[in-house]
């Protein structure tokens, strides 16, 4: 018993748009996953390091608006040089809430150290 299968252009149009959908989302997956809100960790690249590292160093004496605002245009400096979505957006969200009081610069402290270590980075 022979099974003949007859598709006609519709219907070929309509697998190569399953199949291609079907790939799309299988890249994505194993492409490292994250969000725009939580972006995948990442490599320890050199422009990471240094953000990380620059980070580290001065974060101790960012009391006020101004030294908070200095760090974080440094960090970001650095971060921009990096190809860890991670650590780039995060030292984004620390020069954003740089002069936006303690706990905000608190909340993006702790998430900029956070995406150091989950992509390997430990203080010095």
């Amino acid at each position: 018993m022979k099974l003949k299968l007859k598709m006609g252009r519709k219907q070929i149009a309509a697998l190569v748009i399953a199949v291609l959908v079907v790939f799309a989302l299988l890249v994505n997956r194993a492409g490292g996953g994250g969000t725009d809100d939580e972006p995948a960790a990442g490599t320890l690249d050199n422009g990471a390091v240094r953000a990380c590292d620059d980070f580290a160093a001065g974060s101790s004496r960012a009391r006020s608006e101004t030294t908070r605002l200095a760090l974080a245009d440094k960090v970001t400096a650095s971060a921009t040089e990096s190809d860890n979505d991670a650590v780039r957006a995060r030292a984004m969200e620390l020069g954003r809430n740089a002069d936006e009081g303690n706990a905000a610069w608190r909340t993006s402290s702790n998430a900029l150290t956070q995406a150091c270590e989950d992509a390997g980075w430990r203080a010095p």
